[in-house]
């Protein structure tokens, strides 16, 4: 069975309130808004926020869900994605870790920030940029170098000066002298992004990113396809609980089904735990793995029949 995320939103037709009381967690706040009709599956719910790593920063309280919001709408909301310090003149946003460019330019809009500037120079750095940060290469997208975090701009922010902010933090969190330790020995730091990209898009918690790593660096080393569902979803701009024998035929240097190898850039912009993942994967037997997006839990398999088994136990 497909599942697609647009096809989530609820019927409401006016604005409801919805409460979150203290102490319900992701489940529970699923099953209520599967309940009461703000979406019209809790299934989807787990899935978004799995992927966009929402455990734990769900507050308690009231909340007015405009009518058909989508889950991505209702997420935003109840996690309050968006604030403003206190002074005027300053707005704080946060980018979470593994989101787009196309994700980082819609919360922008959100904030009155120029978000169609950014999304422009972002995917086609100017000569000044690429001058001042000489770690990006040419002709590449800035996609995999934007480094998610909590900023504050002025309201008056140009797209360059936010891009040149995040550049600057990925300059500072992910130092010259680990980029150093790279090239010494012969590691492209692009295509340690590339494949941190694709631990971050695969798995939310630190714990799990190094054993992932270590599979794709397993399948890489006798030239297996990566198969990686989250290159998939980059290809189709949206994140999708299961894909289609047609979504894994799609001919596009981004589908890790099809061509072998990484693919030719990063499909988001990972933490700092997945890109120290990246450069030192974990060393297991293990050459699959599953996620069961209701617990949270990452399932490792050894073979494709122990895989297959535990995707029947794990309703996938």
């Amino acid at each position: 069975m497909h599942y697609m995320m647009r096809s989530s939103r609820s019927e409401n037709i006016v604005e409801q309130t919805f409460v979150i009381e203290k102490g319900d967690d992701l489940v529970m706040v699923g099953k209520k808004l599967a309940k009461e009709d703000f979406i019209t599956s809790k299934w989807f719910f787990y899935y978004y926020a799995w992927k966009e790593k929402l455990r734990g920063r769900i507050f308690a309280g009231e909340y007015q869900i405009d009518p058909n919001s989508s889950i991505a709408d209702i997420a935003f909301k109840i996690t309050e994605g968006e604030l403003k310090v206190k002074h005027e003149e300053s707005i704080k946003i946060t980018f979470p870790e593994g989101w787009t460019i196309e994700k980082m330019s819609k919360r922008l809009e959100k904030n009155n920030l120029p978000a169609e500037e950014f999304k422009k120079l972002a995917k086609n750095p100017s000569e000044e940029i690429l001058a001042e940060f000489t770690f990006i290469p040419e002709e590449k997208s800035l996609e995999g170098f934007l480094f998610p975090d909590t900023y504050i701009f002025t309201v008056d922010a140009t797209a360059e000066e936010i891009i040149v902010k995040m550049l600057s933090n990925f300059d500072k969190k992910v130092p010259s002298d680990m980029r150093d330790d790279l090239a010494a020995e012969e590691k492209s730091l692009y295509e340690i992004l590339i494949f941190a990209s694709i631990v971050e898009g695969e798995v939310p918690t630190d714990a799990d990113r190094g054993i992932v790593a270590g599979i794709f660096k397993n399948r890489l080393d006798i030239d297996m396809a990566l198969q990686s569902d989250a290159t998939i979803d980059y290809i189709k701009g949206e994140a999708e609980i299961k894909h289609t024998l047609a979504d894994l035929e799609i001919d596009s240097l981004y589908n890790t089904y099809k061509y072998p190898g990484l693919p030719p850039g990063p499909i988001n912009n990972p933490s700092l735990a997945s890109f120290k993942a990246a450069i030192s994967p974990e060393e297991t037997d293990y050459m699959y793995f599953l996620n069961n997006a209701e617990t949270g839990e990452t399932v490792f398999s050894k073979t494709f029949d122990e895989h297959i088994s535990n995707k029947a136990k794990n309703g996938l």
